[in-house]
């Protein structure tokens, strides 16, 4: 049986998945990670490429793909599927380091989603960190991910039929709003699943982080790396499991708000909101923290993020 992977059309769900048996002999990280902040075994913490580990992000092709590789132009078939990795130390998060990594890897996705969309088999670009046992990340280097996909998943086409921006309608809401600069808004979405979940946004309509302005890009990254200050200031000083969600325009859809999802697990400073039946069964979620509700928590733990976020 081949271990490439393959999409494959769900009928029940009207959504494609993944197939991807070259996965299927990795571990979780809570099955195999000793604590250790470093280790000779991490594919991230010696070197890259012949290039010594560092606190800057850079791009590597990942060594068990979610995409098959495309190919494309006369150089041959192009990695689809690349992690982001930053940090030194497995004890650090994309939070934990300083707000130009934040900054960097939203810079990185940006060129690479550039650079993917040239493939004519890209049809949308995934980028996301998922950090905590409860998502099952395989390697305990800081990191995140980058995928090109060769279907549009249907959480980017959400909205995509009404007559105006869903993103742009929910602007006048400052009750919503945790954090507002001149170019990006940090807002509780009324449609939130989780209770802190949050969403960056630039205030003007853009598709993807490529039609970013540099001004854009600092204040959406400064946004984001506030957002992850406030989850771990409202769960007891410590780092919630949580996502990043870059949910950027799939090819040639200019009706997409660029959307960052930040969706924390924790419902306070003591206890998580696990999936339960209704969640993971039927996809309705149970939030018991009303997001304007959670915007005022948030705003009230601000006074203790030590940066600037203009």
């Amino acid at each position: 049986m081949s271990s490439e992977p393959t999409a494959a059309w769900s009928p029940v769900e009207q959504e494609w998945l993944l197939r991807v048996p070259g996965r299927r002999n990795l571990a979780a990280q809570a099955d195999t990670y000793n604590g250790a902040v470093s280790s000779p075994e991490c594919p991230f913490c010696p070197a890259v490429g012949g290039t010594p580990a560092s606190i800057t992000a850079r791009l590597v092709p990942s060594k068990h793909p979610m995409t098959p590789a495309a190919a494309h132009g006369p150089g041959g078939a192009e990695p689809l599927h690349w992690v982001i990795v930053y940090g030194r130390s497995h004890a650090h998060r994309l939070g934990d380091l300083p707000a130009e990594i934040t900054l960097r890897f939203l810079e990185l996705t940006a060129r690479k989603t550039t650079e993917l969309f040239r493939n004519s088999s890209v049809k949308a670009v995934f980028a996301f960190e998922s950090v905590g046992d409860h998502f099952g990340p395989t390697v305990a280097h800081p990191h995140g991910q980058l995928v090109g996909l060769p279907f549009v998943p249907r959480r980017l086409t959400l909205g995509a039929e009404r007559r105006r921006c869903v993103a742009c309608a929910e602007i006048d809401r400052p009750d919503l709003d945790v954090v507002v600069t001149g170019h990006a808004r940090l807002w509780a979405p009324p449609w939130a699943r989780l209770p802190f979940e949050m969403v960056i946004t630039p205030t003007e309509h853009r598709p993807d982080l490529a039609s970013l302005s540099p001004a854009e890009m600092t204040s959406t990254a400064g946004l984001l790396h506030t957002g992850l200050r406030l989850c771990r200031l409202t769960y007891g000083g410590k780092t919630p499991p949580y996502l990043i969600n870059v949910m950027q325009a799939p090819k040639g859809d200019i009706s997409h708000h660029l959307r960052i999802e930040l969706v924390p697990l924790h419902k306070d400073a003591d206890t998580l909101k696990r999936p339960g039946g209704m969640e993971l069964g039927l996809g309705v979620y149970l939030n018991p923290l009303p997001p304007e509700a959670a915007a005022r928590i948030l705003r009230e733990a601000l006074a203790e993020v030590r940066e600037d976020v203009a």
